[in-house]
């Protein structure tokens, strides 16, 4: 018998669940700092960047971004220099210690993704990875509906 929506989603929401109680468990400190680490992991993609461009690829908050580069910046990961053109913003880039630990991070990732996607065969990978897209663009179109 068919898994009705509402145990598709509840199924859907034990997994994330069960995946980060797991990465906790594994890594507390990466997993504590998720924000830290996505930012760390999209600057090490980026290079130098303005202040104003990360927030809007991060998709936070310019006052949540700053709150989060204060805390990263005091940890020595970043530098902030005033952006060459428009002394309103910042260019946020890594340090080297920030490069470092942005390559721990990926790694951690890397093992936690190999660890989640490990049950599956390559085919199952597959058309897991094209469900999850399909409701990706799904939630990216009800986002743009509602703005």
């Amino acid at each position: 018998m068919p898994m009705s929506d509402q145990e598709l989603v509840e199924l859907f929401h034990d997994v994330a669940r069960a995946s980060h109680q797991r990465e906790v468990r594994n890594n507390d400190a990466l997993a504590r700092g998720s924000g830290q680490s996505r930012c760390l992991l999209t600057l090490s993609g980026l290079g130098p960047v303005s202040q104003r461009r990360l927030a809007a690829i991060l998709g936070i908050r310019s006052a949540s971004l700053s709150e989060l580069l204060g805390k990263m910046e005091s940890r020595g990961w970043i530098s902030r220099t005033p952006h060459p053109e428009d002394g309103r913003t910042y260019m946020v880039e890594l340090t080297e210690e920030g490069k470092a630990e942005a390559m721990r991070h990926r790694s951690a990732g890397n093992s936690a993704s190999g660890e989640l996607l490990a049950a599956l065969d390559s085919d199952q990978r597959e058309q897991f990875g094209t469900i999850l897209s399909i409701i990706k663009q799904h939630y990216q179109e009800l986002n743009k509906q509602q703005q």
